[in-house]
């Protein structure tokens, strides 16, 4: 039984736990607009700790829809739905959860930490082809690649280890009170 298995819920069940994790992830992306950041153009990118425990989790179908759902809503919030911003966060989202669903689907097992980098790092290439093509019609915006690669490894670092901690924790309980509740782990 898997602490977070959204394909054994009600319909009801799964759309209060699609809510919830939305909401948390949208939170999140608001709140990360109040740190301030080294550089204008670079996020920790904390919501993503959240599509990673659904991703880590075999949810992927959910990841998805948080994942995109964050960046439409925390761009609605932010005041920049229909500005570049959004589409940059789309284009990296989309860029990202391709990388990371491919990296679980393949039959080698990647940690979760290993995900987070490769997803983070397909975030910054995925907006750096969007700036290339939409907004900065110059090559020499690839002069940029190494500062991303090197950026998306520690942003991806931070964000894979936080989501370690919070579903090694979230098994811990969900094995603790399945425990309790059935004298069991079955």
């Amino acid at each position: 039984m898997n602490f977070l298995d959204f394909g054994n819920m009600s319909r009801r069940s799964y759309l209060v736990h699609l809510a919830f994790f939305t909401a948390l992830a949208v939170t999140v992306f608001i709140l990360e607009s109040f740190i301030p950041k080294p550089m204008p153009f670079m996020k920790l990118g904390l919501a993503n700790i959240i599509i990673l425990m659904l991703l880590g989790s075999g949810n992927i179908k959910p990841g998805i829809i948080v994942a995109f759902t964050k960046s439409i809503l925390g761009g609605l919030l932010a005041g920049t739905l229909f500005s570049p911003a959004t589409l940059l966060s789309l284009s990296g989202t989309f860029f990202s959860l391709f990388l990371m669903i491919m990296l679980l689907k393949i039959p080698v097992n990647f940690s979760i930490l290993g995900i987070s980098i490769a997803g983070a790092v397909g975030h910054n290439f995925g907006q750096m082809i969007i700036v290339r093509l939409v907004l900065i019609k110059e090559n020499s915006i690839f002069y940029l690649t190494p500062v991303l690669i090197i950026m998306g490894i520690a942003t991806g670092i931070i964000t894979g280890y936080l989501a370690k901690i919070f579903i090694d924790k979230l098994k811990e309980d969900f094995d603790e009170k399945h425990k309790v509740n059935t004298g069991s782990y079955e």
